[in-house]
């Protein structure tokens, strides 16, 4: 089926002022006040598709716009780091306006100081059809070992694991997704028509700063579900590929990739070996240059050489960092300056960054393509719709709500004369053109503003 992602990233934030380190309450508080002044709340939709909100414990999150490719992704999810790098532009002049003097560091990664996790969950859109619970438990193996080739890297206490979620994940799966923190979220919430669509909520993956590991996570993702979503049932082949005990795993790849891990059927095989396995059933799948790539770093590994791919692979560019630095300085594993470049490898405009522009990190996307998702939506998904009911709301000035799946306004008149809301559901994540919504755009335009207040007043021009 053609299928619809996403992905929703939680940052890192922290902000000083000239009296010192300010609570993440307050550092959030001051960094939402520009999306406050502009949507009159916390949690926005843009003009672009995709959500702008703070998510609970003080982290601002962005989920970009539904998009139909991993290439398409890639651009949405790098427009998202800019938004929110903007953001903090813009409260720090609003805050220096106000004769107070603030600076922000935003962070793409997962785990603070403190050991406290926040999230990259990835959004695939599945058939009703799918059996969600039998589909996870095949999934499973696949995202666990997922690591070796998408994994962000996490120096702690001088021991380096290769992910950052990997020691925060406890279940296989949940309804919930702060306590129990699954892989896979099981709540049925499909943001579209519940009678043809489920979405896979997938919460396993770290976030990444690299635009091929970050293609990696998603595109061989979409790949396997291939081989589960499909006419007939699952690949029967994938029953083979269980794990005895999931969470084990998890920990156990995250500091030994090549280590060999216990099936259920009582055989054993490494992360980088189970990887291969689905490789080779799911590459006809994945577009041929992603394939070449999951089966280049995958080779790289196995050959016990992971810095062929330290230019695509995140959590080997960042080992090659931390070594480099140890040695020029002689330094011992737990030096808190180690620690202190693990957290700056993260940071929107720090050192990966640097290595990115000088070439030591490989770039896929087009900054003119990044630059434009600021504003547009991705072609061909329900967020061009979205995107047109926004534009026109602004445009003539109207009180209206959206949300992922629902376009409402308020102030229309009813047939009494009273404001009336009259509302469009998308419910078709693969729809950009929605008649319905036509209509009401058209009323938009044409039908004059009635307020609750009394009286109205036509759009504006």
């Amino acid at each position: 089926m053609e299928r619809i992602l996403g992905v929703e990233t939680e940052y890192g934030l922290s902000a000083r002022t000239d009296r010192g380190r300010l609570s993440a309450p307050e550092a959030a508080e001051l960094l939402f006040r520009p999306v406050v002044a502009g949507h009159r709340s916390a949690n926005a939709f843009l003009v672009n598709g995709g959500r702008l909100y703070l998510d609970v414990g003080a982290h601002p999150e962005y989920a970009t716009p539904e998009c139909r490719t991993p290439r398409q992704l890639l651009v949405a999810e790098r427009a998202g780091d800019e938004i929110v790098a903007r953001l903090a532009a813009r409260a720090t002049e609003q805050a220096a306006e106000a004769g107070q003097t603030v600076s922000f560091r935003l962070f793409k990664n997962n785990v603070d100081s403190f050991g406290n996790s926040y999230g990259c969950h990835e959004n695939y859109l599945v058939s009703r059809d799918l059996d969600l619970a039998m589909a996870a438990d095949l999934l499973t193996c696949f995202l666990v070992t997922r690591q070796v080739i998408c994994g962000s890297g996490r120096l702690h206490r001088g021991e380096f694991t290769i992910s950052q979620r990997a020691d925060h994940l406890h279940d296989q799966l949940s309804a919930l997704t702060t306590r129990a923190r699954p892989l896979v979220n099981t709540r049925d919430e499909p943001l579209a028509d519940a009678t043809r669509f489920r979405r896979l909520h997938v919460l396993a993956g770290d976030s990444n700063l690299s635009e091929t590991s970050a293609w990696l996570k998603v595109g061989t993702t979409l790949a396997v579900l291939e081989l589960l979503d499909r006419p007939g049932g699952p690949d029967p082949r994938l029953a083979a590929l269980r794990l005895r005990d999931p969470g084990a795993a998890l920990r156990q790849v995250a500091r030994e990739p090549g280590g060999r891990l216990e099936l259920a059927d009582g055989g054993t095989l490494s992360a980088i070996e189970l990887q291969l396995a689905h490789l080779e059933l799911a590459a006809a799948h994945a577009e041929p240059d992603l394939a070449a790539l999951w089966s280049r770093v995958l080779a790289a590994l196995a050959g016990d050489e992971p810095e062929q791919v330290a230019a695509e692979v995140e959590w080997v560019a960042k080992r090659r960092l931390l070594t480099g630095y140890r040695r020029r300085y002689r330094l011992q594993p737990d030096d808190p300056r180690l620690a202190q470049l693990d957290l700056a490898f993260h940071e929107l405009g720090g050192l990966f960054g640097l290595l990115e522009t000088r070439g030591a990190v490989a770039r896929l996307t087009d900054p003119a393509d990044v630059a434009a998702a600021i504003h547009q939506p991705p072609a061909g998904t329900r967020a061009v719709a979205r995107s047109a009911f926004l534009t026109a709301a602004a445009r003539a000035g109207r009180d209206h709500t959206v949300d992922w799946q629902t376009c409402t306004v308020h102030d229309l008149p009813g047939p009494d004369g009273r404001p009336a809301d009259r509302s469009v559901v998308l419910g078709d994540p693969l729809a950009a053109v929605v008649e319905e919504l036509d209509d009401l755009l058209a009323a938009m335009a044409g039908q004059p503003r009635v307020r609750a207040t009394g009286g109205f007043r036509p759009p504006a021009q």
